[in-house]
């Protein structure tokens, strides 16, 4: 997921369009992969997964977590945690999500509404 949003990552454009690049790079995996995405969900709330291999998942995470942390201190959520930062952050992009699977048609108008709700909150 991290590597698939981080594609062609536009590291010379200004901050909104790469947050928009990176986020629809997302609505775009999520959509294609509903398997996967399930996984995702499953395994970050199993008691199975140990201590370590979470460790190791943030760090392949990294660059994506840099990217939130920038969105956090810039607007809104700056003088709230980091786990309610992302739990807001990842709220929107679910329901995103949800939308564009069930409503196929519209798909692109909720990618880019359920940006412009994030847009607001970080900036």
């Amino acid at each position: 997921m991290a590597a698939a949003a981080l594609t062609g990552f536009p590291a010379g454009d200004d901050f909104r369009k790469q947050v928009f690049h990176v986020w629809s790079n997302w609505m775009d995996w999520a959509t294609s992969n509903p398997e996967k995405r399930r996984a995702l969900a499953q395994l970050a709330v199993s008691d199975e997964i140990t201590p370590a291999t979470r460790a190791a998942a943030h760090k392949t995470m990294a660059s994506l977590a840099n990217l939130m942390e920038q969105m956090r201190t810039n607007g809104l959520l700056r003088k709230d945690s980091k786990g309610f930062a992302a739990a807001i952050m990842n709220s929107l992009a679910e329901t995103t999500m949800d939308f564009m699977i069930h409503d196929p048609a519209n798909a692109k108008k909720h990618c880019k509404v359920g940006f412009e709700a994030l847009w607001r909150v970080i900036s």
